[in-house]
């Protein structure tokens, strides 16, 4: 217990840095080594470490990626042009490496990269799509991740009977899921109302809308969280790593993420959930 707090120590002293440098390219930075430590988590679950050449495509289009913003490229062209050259890379791997690589582990590969771009891509892009009410909507996507999990996990166990994926996670249950769902939705609801307390500039937030999209992002990082569980009962492993003694991993502490980031991102863009 007492590593596991000192590591959730830790972890919350970088949460802490990424939040006073959110406005700066040193956000990018530290948003660029999650990304590289969690493809390289993944290439050693789907047994690929070894395959250095492979690991540093991936790790290179994640930085273009995390750092596009930064680069004097523009639009949406160039963007799908890296995103063309780097999934042909990948499938190009497949047939130098036919004999000795099987193709499913190359697919997991690409597949969870993927889903780690998007979901820290999309943390990223929160600074140019909502300005001065991102670090907010950044905590609405953290907090339906880890609000959720910990109501879960606790409503799991005071109330949980019926098993919500036995084969994939045995202690996750249908109600401590429901559970999650309702302490994220009114813990978020008292720090939107912190928020507005504290910012001048915002004159109200629709608790409607903000509680519809923590419930889908929410219901979405469960899924996140089932999805990395099963890549890891494919691949016979406990944790992807173990930066954080205690908590696994990069890709452990963040697999809820990479699904509410997005989720929170695209569902803001629709739904006005900050009045100014």
């Amino acid at each position: 217990m007492k590593t596991r707090i000192l590591s959730a120590m830790g972890g919350l002293v970088v949460l802490a840095i990424a939040v006073l440098l959110f406005d700066t390219v040193f956000f990018n930075a530290i948003i660029g080594a999650i990304v590289l430590l969690a493809i390289f988590e993944v290439c050693r679950a789907v047994k690929l470490k070894q395959h250095l050449g492979l690991y540093l495509w991936c790790g290179l289009f994640g930085l273009f990626v995390v750092f596009y913003e930064y680069l004097p490229l523009g639009g949406f062209l160039p963007f799908l042009a890296g995103l063309f050259c780097f999934t042909v890379g990948v499938l190009s791997f497949t047939v130098f490496h036919f004999q000795d690589v099987p193709y499913a582990n190359v697919a997991m590969l690409y597949l969870e990269t993927m889903a780690i771009l998007f979901g820290f891509g999309s943390a990223v892009y929160m600074r140019t799509a909502f300005g001065p009410d991102a670090l907010f909507l950044l905590f609405v996507a953290l907090g339906s991740a880890w609000l959720t999990d910990s109501g879960a996990y606790f409503c799991g166990r005071l109330f949980g009977k019926h098993k919500m994926s036995p084969h994939v996670s045995p202690n996750k249950t249908v109600e401590g899921a429901v559970g999650g769902v309702v302490v994220c939705a009114l813990l978020m609801a008292g720090i939107a109302a912190l928020y507005t307390h504290f910012n001048d500039g915002v004159s109200s937030i629709n608790h409607l809308y903000l509680a519809l999209t923590v419930a889908v992002a929410s219901l979405l990082g469960m899924m996140g969280d089932l999805v990395a569980s099963s890549l890891k009962r494919q691949m016979q492993i406990k944790d992807y790593g173990n930066i954080m003694p205690g908590h696994g991993g990069a890709m452990d502490r963040f697999d809820s993420v990479l699904f509410t980031a997005p989720t929170v991102l695209f569902m803001a863009s629709f739904l006005p959930i900050i009045a100014r």
